[in-house]
């Protein structure tokens, strides 16, 4: 009976150590984010001083999510990638909006750098949530990417320069709960005890 048990006790405890889901929304600000590493070249801080600002789509997404946020707008830079700091992730849902103009964005997710699902959102310079919670290929990722095919103008707006800006992002990740330390300490003590017991023996 001891035996059965310490064989399984230890993967037991890990399981339960695995802890439960937590949503979490990642904003922007101009030192980036605590969940994501992106590259300063792709992506770059916007706010609410900005000239053009009461022109764009960069004012619909300050009202929907904050005055801080990020866009791309380099024409040599159609990809912008969004990696994690924080180990495996589900991508539940974004708030974006096109920063001059309506187009076709692609959102493609990885894992260990393999293509794991892509979709496409249609953006305006209105601010969106778009939500991916349940797509197949959208959860346990450690990476997703924002394509755009180029800068798009909508009449009256008169910008340039910018594809999109992205206000935050929803990510699902798998926390410890605080029993779950403590069980994991006990039953290691135990299996210590045992092991102990089992070399007297």
């Amino acid at each position: 009976m001891n035996k059965k048990f310490g064989q399984f006790a230890l993967p037991v405890l890990l399981f339960a150590f695995a802890g439960t889901a937590q949503a979490e929304e990642v904003y922007f600000g101009q030192w980036g984010s605590s969940f994501f590493t992106t590259d300063p070249w792709e992506v770059y801080y916007v706010d609410s001083t900005l000239p053009e600002f009461s022109l764009s789509g960069y004012k619909s997404m300050a009202e929907a999510t904050s005055s801080q946020w990020i866009a791309t707008g380099f024409r040599e830079y159609p990809d912008s990638g969004f990696i994690s700091k924080q180990g495996l992730f589900d991508l539940d849902a974004i708030w974006i909006a096109g920063a001059w103009g309506s187009q076709t964005l692609t959102i493609t997710t990885y894992l260990n750098g393999v293509e794991q699902s892509w979709t496409t959102v249609d953006v305006t310079p209105v601010a969106q949530q778009f939500f991916f919670t349940g797509v197949q290929g959208f959860q346990g990722i450690d990476q997703f990417i924002i394509a755009s095919a180029g800068t798009y103008v909508d009449a009256g707006l008169g910008g340039s320069g910018a594809n999109w800006a992205l206000g935050s992002v929803t990510v699902t990740t798998a926390v410890p709960e605080p029993e779950a330390y403590a069980m994991l300490l006990a039953g290691l003590g135990l299996v210590g005890v045992m092991a102990r017991r089992r070399r007297r023996s």
